[in-house]
């Protein structure tokens, strides 16, 4: 039967704009006896408040929710685009992680109660297994406060912050969505990324943090554009709208190596007066069109970033050598447990005739096997007993 003690996420914020006190129960388990894997119908509420009258927008959210739940409840990882028409879930459009697949969805109740209003699901999730053993492992990823490019823009609304806090709300939403990636440091500064030689930096910065990979956030454009009375406002309702355009990259920090790179962009009413503080912290702001939709974009964000960086191999240091003994930086947080295989190697740099630099990635012959876990280090050796020589601390090991 499909186990149902999985860790429950609370998929968003809980603030006025979106509600999501998701009652997710597994209501039937199916065995398919051709293919012996599991298969279940869960059933899900998603819930959002009605704003300005705008019953299909909160609709489309709360059902959107709802699926998110059940999805992320099942063990995937889903990014949902849905249609709705006249209150029911038309043309659905799932795009899933090998982890899991839907193959049916319906739309059981839906609700409007005091503003707000109320969506229940039913799925039929079929898990599957993991497509490789590196998604076994979490991910520890650092970063910095997120650089705004063009700080002038910061100015409307006095929004300078609006840096710090994506950060931190980036954090919070990555815990919530995936197992698999952990922002488990944020340095408290705002650092020019696009003015540094990343490689060198996004080193430094995991070496200080023990994590292997680095996060590089650059709000690129968050200017405003503002409407008179008599101008053609494609935003009926909104006297300004706003932009909230980022790069999102991941550097491997044991190697400088860019690995991944992808760039978002979004324009949303912007309700505030030029005059006016906004306080990018509050609840209020989060609640906003603005806000709402700055939430769903590094949502995205995070989910394409999963998809790609799932089969990324867990890579860890050698912390110490000792009686053909290795002591390495992963550990019980990162998933890791006892008789789990490794792959030792080392990273050279190897200069050509030119000056051009290469990375050198030479391998071990022998596979390691993790003998003793613990929270943050683990104890592995040769899995055949025989002697590791040569190796020497800041070696690596790997799980492909």
């Amino acid at each position: 039967m499909l186990s149902l003690n999985k860790r429950l996420f609370i998929y968003g914020d809980s603030m006025q704009k979106v509600i999501l006190r998701a009652g997710i129960c597994a209501i039937l388990c199916i065995l398919q006896s051709t293919q012996l894997a599991q298969a279940a119908w869960f059933s899900a509420t998603g819930q959002a408040v009605v704003i300005n009258g705008d019953r299909n927008g909160a609709r489309q959210e709360a059902t959107e929710e709802a699926i998110k739940q059940a999805l992320l409840f099942a063990g995937a990882s889903v990014r949902s685009v849905q249609q709705m028409t006249n209150g029911l879930l038309m043309n659905d459009h799932l795009e899933i992680r090998a982890t899991g697949e839907v193959n049916t969805i319906q739309l059981i109740d839906e609700v409007y109660q005091d503003g707000i209003v109320s969506v229940s699901i039913r799925a039929d999730i079929f898990a599957q297994e993991t497509s490789c053993s590196a998604a076994d492992y979490t991910k520890k990823l650092s970063t910095t406060y997120f650089p705004i490019r063009f700080a002038a823009q910061a100015s409307d609304g006095q929004v300078q912050d609006l840096g710090k806090v994506s950060a931190l709300k980036f954090k919070e939403m990555m815990d919530k969505v995936t197992q698999s990636m952990t922002v488990s440091h944020i340095e408290p500064y705002v650092f020019e990324w696009q003015k540094a030689d990343i490689s060198l930096q996004a080193q430094s910065l995991a070496n200080k943090t023990n994590t292997q990979y680095v996060i590089i956030l650059v709000i690129d454009d968050i200017s405003v554009q503002r409407f008179s009375a008599s101008a053609f406002n494609p935003f009926q309702g909104s006297s300004s709208v706003r932009s909230f355009n980022f790069t999102l990259s991941l550097i491997n920090g044991a190697t400088g190596q860019s690995l991944y790179s992808q760039q978002y962009e979004s324009i949303t009413p912007w309700t505030y007066e030029f005059n006016k503080t906004v306080d990018v912290a509050s609840q209020a702001f989060w609640s906003s069109q603005y806000g709402n939709n700055l939430r769903k974009i590094l949502q995205k964000s995070i989910l394409d970033l999963e998809e790609f960086a799932i089969c990324q191999p867990t890579m860890g240091r050698v912390l110490a050598v000792a009686n053909n003994q290795l002591q390495i930086n992963l550990g019980r947080s990162h998933q890791v447990q006892t008789g789990d295989q490794l792959t030792l190697f080392n990273v050279r740099q190897v200069t050509d005739t030119f000056g051009q630099q290469y990375r050198q990635f030479e391998l071990h012959p022998t596979t390691l096997i993790v003998r003793q876990v613990y929270s943050d280090t683990a104890t592995v050796e040769a899995i055949d007993g025989s002697l590791l020589g040569n190796v020497q601390p800041n070696d690596y090991v790997s799980r492909q």
